[in-house]
């Protein structure tokens, strides 16, 4: 008996087990070309049992029951999960998305599917551009978003990138509002956070998708997600990158013995003989051995560009750890960047740490949860006005003199400061600065559906600078004075939002309702103090108590508040039809007694046209939906005391000798600085918006395309005074006006060639035009350029120049005799052109010449898989005018006496260069051509490979055996070339910017 009782549970056994375990075996396919899809990933639903398919699409893995289910997942297609029930061989066909129409979109307070979206919202998610070396997580959208103009400088750690999304809205401040997990602020993302931490990032653009936000939304509104743990998965990702940075935007300039040559023949020109202090005054100039009195310098052939920029590097490393599991989750993030600059010296360096979780309680009727990210950054700042003095520094300029010291300019070489001396002593400035960002939430779900939530937020930045001047001398120059400026700030914002959400689907309706309250609190203070005279001038001494001289010292704080109220409502109607409206109420502290409170309103509706019967049948398209929108968002980054009468202690201004004894210390006395305006509000911008998305041949051709206009009103200015009215005479009230309108898509294709083969390719587009429409009477023709008599900078848009158009240059004696009183002309001059014709050049004849925002901004991505292998390669353009300000360096030798570009080389001469551009080489500027006119006007146009990678992924059979779940390396090239007729340094970033560099970058990444 005993023997048939052991047997049969030894029978039993086994069947429990056979019940509890068995293997199942399939092929996952194509579903539209019944190619095999090899790389696809095929989980046991909350488990960590997963393996990947094969080339020929086939896979194998033990399952714990015939209960379980298979979610399959591949890059581009739906996911699917299947029960497997009794079989033991389960093949699936898997079918196209390009739209992702079910995924789950954060639009505010809440979530959305794609599908029921009516504003306009572009969703990126992180994982197509996580591999992008960067300190900012904004720069990796350049070119890739609609309607969104990022710009991005070379400053380490990208703090010198800047976001505009739909245009300029404002003549103030343009920022737009990040919300990251639920917390709202404006803070420089490149110093909050890591982007390796991020998972997707949400830009709401239309009125009506931001509107949630009320006075902050007028610029846009870009939402962040950071990565949170899988249920039933433990993770540890591993990130590493190498990059190595050159300079290659430098304009060619004049060496030594070239701007001799061009200085002798400006004086030939102007029939006179060349002289020069250290050229001489013969017949060719000559290069001295010194070029000062003492002999301590020798003559320099010296590329600034060469001693200022140097080929640097940057790292990158990030570890991730993630565990989740049935009722909770947490994630664990550590990254240090650390990024050298172009400029030498100057350095950024970042350490984040990221920690988040949730947990539910009462069968997830109660959840919990937090998001912490604490970063300490430290940069080391170039010198202000590097780029600049690099090419305008002279060539003859040696670094150092024979003693070591710092050379410097002498006679006849101008009188600008040598670069290296400057780059040398800010080398040990220190600027270090943390900040505790994150929020806490509480969820509670008393009924079905319907879910409050509280939610904390706060953001604090802490921040040390110290900068000291040390004695110095460059050349015959010496300056026996030092001082250290010490400064400590610190800014706190909180924000705490509670929120009661319900959702009730009720037959073919649908509505999704929120209403909720906020408040939010800023502070900030800084405390300043500067002393000089420091007898040793070690790094160990620069502390404020080491000095010995002249001590100062000052302090502000400040202080705004917000309190909010809004509500939402989502209807839908058989899967159809879509309404939404939003409304929120907003009162600030920064706004006049008179209007403190505004109310911002925005309506939504969207059209499911592909849900129609008489479309449903049609193949062809895949899902079709229009959008419209109509809303109000505010702008309340103004003056914080613009309502405020303010008054200033001054010696200079209220300095008053009141015992007339004419001796002694003069008391200071207090100014009215400016008068307050209790009727100052906010700006308003109201915002339309026409949507289409379209997806057709089996979702592998997906079109979004938006048309919209943007009229802001009350923008906040200065009125201007004069002088007779006293003092106080600067207020600001509301008196400009604005409009944009443009027109954005993106057009996606993607396919399969066969079960090695993938491809995806994507264009975006952005067209729109921007216009001052209105100004306050006694404004009307002074701001934003204007002449002061006739030409208003109304009907142009914002940052128009004004100037003097130009017709060429003077060539033959033929064209000078045209009977136009231009002071100053001659052969090889520039030609103005007399607009009012009355033969006369002056300042009648100043018009508008345009202005460099983009009339067009586009994107081509494409990439491709093969097998383990994938390739892509980005390129962005823009077209758009250019003010090229280097001109007055390159092609004017007359204007200054520091160095010249080779341009000049090639300037006009009536027997060698007669169809020459630019103008003859002179030594007095008799025509004023350092006056704006469109001469300095070239076309900013470009088109950038702005990136390309190649990178292997481990297979998944080997990376098994290594008990790794993925394995990854890559090699990229950022900025490898461009194509651009503008002659300046670098046509994206205009001006004398950080230059932007060519990078070049190994990186891998693996998990377990």
């Amino acid at each position: 008996m005993r023997k048939l009782v052991t047997s049969l549970l030894a029978i039993l056994l086994a069947f429990n087990t056979w019940a509890q375990e068995k293997k199942i075996t399939g092929k996952i396919t194509d579903g539209e070309t019944k190619l095999p899809v090899a790389g696809a990933t095929v989980t046991v639903k909350g488990t960590q049992i997963a393996t990947q398919t094969g080339p020929d699409g086939s896979y194998s893995l033990s399952i714990p029951n015939q209960n379980a289910i298979l979610n399959i997942t591949y890059v581009g297609m739906e996911t699917q999960e299947v029960q497997v029930g009794n079989r033991s061989n389960l093949s699936v066909a898997l079918l196209h998305s390009t739209t992702n129409l079910n995924e789950v979109v954060i639009t505010g307070y809440s979530a959305e599917k794609k599908k029921d979206i009516t504003g306009a919202v572009s969703v990126v998610k992180m994982k197509d551009v996580a591999s992008i070396p960067t300190g900012n997580v904004m720069s990796t959208l350049q070119g890739r978003v609609p309607g969104v103009n990022i710009i991005s400088d070379g400053t380490p750690g990208g703090v010198g990138t800047s976001v505009a999304i739909r245009g300029i809205t404002t003549i103030n401040n343009n920022t737009p509002l990040y919300v990251v997990d639920g917390v709202q602020t404006r803070a420089n993302i490149a110093t909050l956070l890591n982007a390796n931490d991020v998972e997707s990032i949400q830009i709401l653009k239309d009125a009506a998708s931001a509107s949630i936000y009320g006075t902050q939304a007028a610029n846009g509104v870009i939402i962040i997600t950071t990565k949170k743990a899988s249920r039933h998965q433990t993770k540890v990702d591993f990130d590493a990158q190498f990059t190595a940075q050159t300079f290659h935007t430098g304009i060619a300039m004049l060496n030594a013995q070239q701007w001799g040559d061009v200085y002798w023949k400006a004086y030939q020109n102007d029939g006179v003989q060349p002289r020069h202090d250290l050229y001489g005054s013969g017949l060719t100039p000559v290069i001295p051995e010194y070029i000062d009195l003492k002999k301590t310098i020798r003559s320099g052939n010296t590329n600034w560009a060469d001693e200022v920029y140097q080929t640097s590097l940057q790292q990158n490393y990030n570890v991730g750890v993630s565990r989740g599991g049935e009722n909770g989750s947490s994630t664990f993030s550590l990254n240090y960047f650390d990024q050298n600059g172009l400029i030498k010296n100057t350095n950024f360096t970042r350490i984040n740490v990221r920690f988040n979780s949730d947990y539910s309680f009462l069968k997830n009727h109660l959840r919990i949860g937090e998001n912490i990210n604490i970063s300490k950054w430290k940069e080391k700042l170039k010198p202000a006005g590097i780029e600049e003095l690099t090419i305008a520094q002279h060539p003859l300029i040696p670094v150092y003199d024979i003693n070591g010291g710092y050379a410097g300019p002498t006679q006849g070489l101008g009188d600008k400061p040598n670069p290296i001396r400057l780059l040398n002593e800010a080398k040990d400035n220190r600027n270090d600065q943390w900040r505790i960002f994150g929020n806490m939430y509480f969820e509670a779900e008393p009924l079905k559906n319907l879910v409050f939530r509280s939610n904390f937020g706060l953001n604090y930045r802490t921040g040390f600078y110290s900068t000291f001047s040390p004695k110095w001398q460059e050349g015959d120059r010496t300056v026996d004075k030092n001082s250290l400026t010490t400064r400590n700030d610190n800014d706190r914002e909180w924000i705490w939002s509670n929120t009661l959400a319900y959702n009730v689907n009720l037959n073919k309706h649908s509505i999704n309702a929120l209403a909720g309250t906020e408040a939010k609190e800023t502070t900030s203070e800084w405390l300043e103090a500067n002393r000089e005279d420091y007898l040793i001038q070690a790094l160990d001494y620069r502390y404020l108590s080491a000095g010995g001289g002249k001590q100062t010292n000052g302090g502000l704080a400040s202080r705004t508040a917000v309190t909010s109220y809004f509500g939402k409502v989502n209807y839908a109607f058989n899967n159809r039809y879509l309404l939404s409206g939003t409304v929120r109420r907003d009162a600030s502290s920064r706004f006049g007694k008179n209007n403190n409170a505004g109310v911002f309103p925005a309506v939504s509706a969207g059209w499911q046209v592909s849900e129609e019967n008489f479309l449903k049948n049609v193949d062809f398209i895949s899902s079709l939906k229009l959008r419209a929108s109509w809303g109000q968002n505010g702008n309340d980054l103004l003056d914080n005391e613009a309502t405020y009468t303010k008054y200033v202690t001054s010696l200079v201004l209220a300095g008053y000798d009141l015992s007339g004894i004419n001796q002694g210390v003069i008391p200071s006395g207090i100014i009215k600085d400016r008068t307050g305006s209790p009727n100052v509000k906010w700006e308003v911008t109201t915002q339309t918006n026409f949507g289409m998305d379209l997806s057709i041949l089996n979702n592998r051709l997906a079109l979004t395309l938006d048309y919209y206009l943007k009229d802001t009103k009350d923008m906040l200015i200065d009125r201007p005074y004069i002088a007779i009215m006293g003092e106080g005479g600067y207020m600001a009230y509301n008196g400009a006006s604005m409009k944009n309108n443009g027109i954005e898509g993106v057009i996606t294709w993607r396919d399969r060639i066969n079960s090695k083969l993938s491809y995806d390719v994507s264009f975006t587009a952005t067209a729109y035009k921007n216009k001052i429409t209105s100004l306050p009477e006694d404004i009307y023709y002074t701001w934003g350029g204007g002449n002061g008599r006739d030409q208003t900078i109304v009907g142009q848009p914002f940052g128009s120049w004004m100037g003097y158009k130009t017709n060429g240059l003077y060539r033959t004696q033929d064209e000078l005799g045209d009977g136009i009183n231009q002071p100053g002309k001659g052969l090889g001059r520039i030609r103005y052109v007399d607009v009012n014709g009355d033969k006369i050049i002056n300042d009648n004849d100043r018009v508008w010449l345009g202005s460099d925002q983009p009339k067009f901004i586009g994107g081509l991505n494409v990439g491709l898989t093969y097998k383990s292998f994938d390739f892509a390669f980005f390129l962005n353009g823009m077209v758009r005018d250019a003010w090229n300000n280097s001109k007055y360096y390159t092609d004017f030798f007359q204007l200054w006496t520091g160095n010249h570009g080779t341009a000049l080389l090639n300037a006009w001469d009536p027997t060698t260069n007669f169809n020459s551009s630019i103008p003859a080489l002179t030594a007095v500027n008799r025509n004023d051509e350092g006056r704006g006119s469109d001469y300095f006007i070239e076309s900013g146009s470009y088109v950038k490979l702005k990136n390309i990678q190649l990178g292997y992924t481990l297979p998944r059979n080997l990376s098994d055996k290594l008990k790794m779940r993925n394995m990854r390396v890559y090699l990229q090239g950022q900025d490898l070339f461009t194509i651009t007729k503008y002659s300046g340094a670098d046509p994206e970033a205009l001006g004398y910017l950080y230059p932007i560099p060519r990078t070049f970058t190994f990186g891998f990444n693996f998990g377990f």
